[in-house]
C-alpha cells in the first residue's frame, strides 16, 4: 500500500475506534476497506451495517467512490431504495452500491 493509503486507513481507524476495520491490499498500492457495525439509521432494517470501499493507489488524487452496503439492508417503510443505490457484486459478495460522488472532492485536503 502507498504511504497515502496507509495514512488514510490509520485515520479511518482513529475515527472509528470501536469498530472493526477490515483492510485488504488490492495489489496496486490501494486497499479494500470494510468498516463494520455502523449505525445506518432507524429507517432501515437492520439499523446498522458494514460499509465497504476501495481506496485507490491514486489516493488522494482519486476520490474514494463508490461505497457498498450489506445487500440485506432494507427500508422499514418497504419503499425501494432511493436514487443512486443499486444492487451489484463487490469483493465476491452481493451488495448495495451507493453512487453518491463527491463533486467537491479536494485532494489537497486529504490526509
Amino acid at each position: 500500500m502507498t504511504p497515502e493509503v496507509q495514512r488514510a486507513i490509520e485515520e479511518i481507524q482513529q475515527i472509528f475506534p470501536k469498530h472493526n476495520v477490515e483492510v485488504e491490499a488490492e495489489g496496486q498500492g490501494g486497499a479494500y476497506v470494510i468498516v463494520h457495525d455502523l449505525l445506518i439509521g432507524e429507517r432501515y432494517l437492520p439499523s446498522s451495517s458494514w460499509i465497504g470501499f476501495t481506496i485507490s493507489y491514486q489516493y488522494p488524487y482519486a476520490d474514494v467512490y463508490p461505497h457498498y452496503l450489506d445487500a440485506g439492508l432494507r427500508r422499514i417503510d418497504g419503499l425501494v431504495q432511493g436514487a443512486g443505490l443499486s444492487m451489484t457484486t463487490w469483493q465476491n459478495r452481493q451488495v448495495i452500491q451507493v453512487s453518491r460522488r463527491s463533486n467537491r472532492w479536494n485532494p489537497h485536503s486529504a490526509p
